[in-house]
């Protein structure tokens, strides 16, 4: 039986409703999926903003290796990581950022103001992730060296979980390292021929906050070297803010 002209308009007018709805319920589940982002680690500030806070950007923005004598740049006070390097492990979430005040960049929750100057580094994340800055340093030959920083950290987790990797897939691992590797390392090594010393790393129960820690060490053995020198943070196990402020480095004649 033929349809009339007016009956078929009918029909596809209604058809046509009907794509028209599914269209929007799909983009309505697209949406919902889009914002259930770092679901991981459930947000305890999901509407805060970063304030006063410069994010690295990404691994590419700052994959250029630098190699200088002194550590320029080591208080921050540039607002950005000029002169340093950030590596995050891909799929995983967070990133190190250079933030003023006393709140944390990413998650908005409380943190020690910078122990010197206007601005510190730190890791935040919504997920797990891990995250390394990193720069080379050109130690002068026939010269006493000694290295400096202010180290602070806050672990949510209630407890560390060190791994002999800096894999966050790797369950549980939570922790936080400073090391001096050769030059030409991979960021994220733990190959111990990588690694010239270890200054600092959380051990098991060791307290989940330090108060911003001024920390020494000796590096007069790499005079005439160039060494990298690495702060790395495992998280997956919920919220880590590790922190590091005014790295120096003090020469003097023997």
């Amino acid at each position: 039986m033929m349809l009339s002209m007016k009956a078929m308009g009918k029909r596809f007018g209604l058809l046509a409703a009907i794509v028209a709805a599914l269209v929007i319920a799909c983009t309505g589940v697209v949406v919902a999926q889009s914002s259930t982002a770092d679901a991981g680690y459930e947000n305890p500030n999901p509407g805060t903003t970063p304030g006063d806070a410069t994010q690295s950007g990404s691994e590419s923005a700052s994959n250029v290796t630098v190699t200088t004598i002194g550590v320029p740049n080591g208080d921050f006070e540039t607002g950005d990581f000029t002169h340093w390097n950030v590596a995050n492990q891909p799929r995983g979430e967070g990133d190190w950022f250079v933030y003023s005040g006393t709140t944390s960049p990413l998650t908005g929750k409380p943190i020690a103001a910078p122990p010197q100057g206007d601005f510190a580094a730190t890791t935040d994340q919504g997920g797990p992730g891990s995250h390394v800055l990193y720069r080379n340093i050109k130690l002068a030959p026939g010269m006493k060296h000694e290295l400096s920083f202010y180290l602070y950290y806050r672990n949510r987790a209630d407890e560390f979980f060190p791994r002999n990797t800096l894999d966050f897939t790797v369950e549980p691992n939570q922790q936080y390292l400073v090391d001096i590797l050769r030059p030409n390392a991979d960021p994220f090594t733990f190959d111990p021929d990588d690694i010239r010393t270890r200054l600092f790393r959380t051990r098991v129960g060791d307290p989940n906050r330090l108060a911003p820690t001024l920390m020494t060490f000796g590096l007069t053995r790499f005079a005439g070297k160039t060494v990298r020198l690495r702060f790395a943070e495992v998280d997956n196990q919920f919220f880590f803010r590790a922190s590091v402020d005014r790295v120096r480095v003090t020469s003097e004649p023997k």
